[in-house]
C-alpha cells in the first residue's frame, strides 16, 4: 500500500475533525424547498459532478472528499442562501472567507430568485458568473465571457 503525502494526510484529518459539523449546515441551506435531487442537478449544471447520492452523504457527514470553497459557494448558488447565517457559519468552519458584505450576499439572493423565473438555460449563465464573480475569476472561454 502507497504511502498517502503528508499534505493530503492533514487535509484528509481537518476534513475528518469538520465533515460532520458541515453537514447539518449544508443541510439548512438547502431546506425544504429544494430536493437533493434538484440541489445535484444544479451543482452539476454549474460544473460540479455530485450525484444525488453524494448530496446526501455530504448532509449526513459521510462525504469522503473535503468540499472546496468554490464547491460551498456553489452549493450556496444554487440554495440561494448565499446570504444565510449557515453558509457563513460553513465558510468560517472551512477556514474560507469571501470578500463581501453580508448584504451584498442577500443581494445576490434576491437576484438569483428573480432569475428563477427565466429558463433554465439563462439561470445556469446566471449561477456560473455569479460563482466566477464571487471567487474573483474570469470566464474560461469565450462562449461564457460576458459581452
Amino acid at each position: 500500500m502507497q504511502a498517502m503525502p503528508e499534505r493530503d494526510e492533514v487535509q484528509a484529518d481537518r476534513w475528518d475533525a469538520i465533515r460532520g459539523r458541515m453537514a447539518g449546515r449544508l443541510r439548512s441551506m438547502r431546506g425544504s424547498g429544494r430536493s437533493q435531487a434538484q440541489l445535484a442537478w444544479e451543482l452539476d449544471e454549474l460544473g460540479f459532478h455530485i450525484s444525488q447520492s453524494m448530496v446526501s452523504r455530504y448532509e449526513q457527514g459521510l462525504g469522503e472528499v473535503p468540499l472546496s470553497l468554490e464547491r460551498i459557494v456553489g452549493w450556496a448558488i444554487c440554495c440561494d442562501a448565499l446570504g444565510s447565517e449557515h453558509l457563513r457559519e460553513l465558510l468560517e468552519v472551512a477556514g474560507y472567507a469571501l470578500p463581501f458584505t453580508r448584504g451584498d450576499m442577500k443581494q445576490f439572493d434576491d437576484l438569483l430568485r428573480r432569475y428563477r423565473a427565466l429558463s433554465r438555460a439563462d439561470q445556469i449563465v446566471l449561477r456560473r458568473r455569479m460563482l466566477w464573480h464571487l471567487l474573483g475569476l474570469q470566464p474560461r472561454n469565450r462562449r461564457d465571457r460576458p459581452q
